[in-house]
């Protein structure tokens, strides 16, 4: 088993909890020795509908009235920078609702905060967050090559830049040539044109496991493509991450796992997150949801969903699609199954697990403990006791 991969855990930056919690929670992460990153979201509203969050479906409701109540992705990142030294910061962000000069601008603020690494995850937007608040999600993808471009242009010189985009044109721009320490951009998503962008401005390219790439080999495969395509551009793969975000359903008993598969939100996210693509279950014979052109982001639209819409779509999940949708099992077997995929060409894994939303309050301190056993297992690291 290689320990060339680096492991990240996420923090949901709920308004429920201090900003402060943040801070803790990078602080709780980097004292276990054994994980590398810590990795937040910038998220306006959550991909579950408000009609599931509640008490007979989810023990948190009790705690938390909705789902969608988030802080600022890049400030909880300056915070957990903050309050470490050794623990390597990364958040994401759309390439929708930021323009460049300023991502550029908070991403030195943050990496500045910390002698540790830093990353920016740089995603083409969901509609979910776009529409509902004047965006164009449509735009996403040319506006993320905008911002790639502008950024090396930005870096890479001492002077004022010009730069006449599909949507941004800068003219004698300039924020200043001072860097103390510059991040990393990583692209974030998948498809051609997100691999065309990467291979050419960024410093690495970030999916998601099983939802799109359901197998090692598919992996394999996408990997293979973006190191060629960086020899094309004269660019060294080994200074390129390749990594992904793994579904996960992690627990310790039997009891723990009827509960997460049975649950209404396990469902609801098998239909919209088991493959990104909805039309790629044909070719394992699973029957549809939704048209086979669907994918969340840029059609989900949870809020605008009446409570009979959402539970046929859960009634509609059957146990082959969630087992084909998460990888799940206790810490150990989670790794063991993780483990193919890395050997295919990751080198960055922050497992995603969608326990914490479902079990008990009692039992969240096990869910991120199960997670950092996750990444000790895949850093054949001593599990802390």
């Amino acid at each position: 088993m290689s320990n060339s991969v680096e492991v990240g855990i996420n923090h949901w930056p709920s308004r429920f909890l201090p900003p402060q919690a943040a801070a803790e929670i990078a602080m709780q992460i980097e004292a276990t020795g054994v994980v590398d990153w810590f990795q937040t979201w910038d998220q306006l509203v959550s991909f579950l509908p408000r009609a599931l969050w509640r008490p007979d479906v989810t023990p948190m409701a009790q705690f938390s009235s909705d789902c969608d109540s988030y802080y600022n992705a890049g400030m909880a990142a300056v915070l957990a920078a903050n309050a470490t030294t050794k623990l390597n910061i990364t958040t994401t962000l759309d390439s929708v609702r930021v323009g460049p000069a300023e991502l550029l601008q908070q991403a030195l603020t943050l990496a500045a905060t910390t002698p540790a690494k830093v990353a920016y995850q740089v995603a083409a937007g969901e509609l979910k967050q776009c529409k509902p608040f004047g965006w164009k999600r449509s735009q996403g993808l040319s506006r993320m090559e905008d911002i790639f471009a502008i950024l090396r242009k930005m870096l890479a010189s001492d002077d004022l830049i010009s730069h006449e985009g599909k949507y941004w044109t800068y003219t004698d721009a300039w924020i200043g040539g001072h860097f103390p320490k510059v991040p990393e951009f990583w692209a974030l998503g998948g498809g051609p044109q997100l691999i065309e962008t990467s291979t050419t401005y960024a410093d690495g390219f970030i999916s998601m496991v099983p939802s799109a790439f359901a197998t090692p080999e598919l992996w394999a495969a996408q990997v293979a493509q973006v190191h060629q395509r960086l020899v094309d551009k004269d660019r060294d793969p080994e200074k390129f991450t390749c990594g992904f975000w793994p579904f996960v359903l992690a627990y310790d008993s039997d009891d723990q796992r009827d509960r997460l598969l049975a649950n209404p939100i396990t469902k609801w996210m098998t239909a919209v997150f088991g493959r990104l693509h909805h039309g790629a279950w044909e070719a394992e014979g699973v029957e549809l949801i939704f048209p086979a052109d669907w994918h969340y982001a840029m059609r989900l639209l949870p809020h605008q969903l009446s409570q009979a819409e959402v539970d046929n779509i859960v009634a509609a999940v059957t146990p082959k699609m969630i087992e084909k949708s998460w990888i799940m099992g206790t810490p150990e077997e989670i790794a063991a199954q993780l483990q193919p995929w890395v050997d295919a060409g990751a080198n960055y894994i922050a497992p995603s697990d969608l326990a914490p939303s479902i079990l008990e309050p009692d039992e969240q301190p096990d869910a991120f403990r199960r997670m950092v056993d996750v990444c000790a297992h895949l850093k054949r690291a001593v599990v802390p006791a």
